[in-house]
């Protein structure tokens, strides 16, 4: 089963999505509704997370031996700053 998430608003009792979905004629869909908080800080950060994971320096250490174990690297860390 696929799933399409989109964000739309009410117009004149109808809902128009920000973007168009194409689906063929006839395709049965079940439509769940969800309110959107607009004040809600979390919906605002949630673009803001996607861009950010999008960032060149994210993962860029993935390849580095020293810091496989993340939890270690930081613990030896800490030992050289008491």
């Amino acid at each position: 089963m696929d799933v399409i998430i989109e964000q739309g608003e009410i117009n004149n009792g109808s809902i128009v999505l920000s973007n168009p979905v194409s689906l063929p004629e006839g395709t049965k869909v079940r439509i769940q509704i969800e309110l959107i908080d607009t004040d809600d800080e979390s919906s605002k950060t949630d673009e803001k997370d996607v861009e950010f994971s999008k960032m060149p320096f994210i993962g860029m250490w993935a390849d580095r031996e020293d810091m496989q174990d993340s939890v270690a690297w930081v613990r030896k860390l800490r030992t050289y700053e008491e």
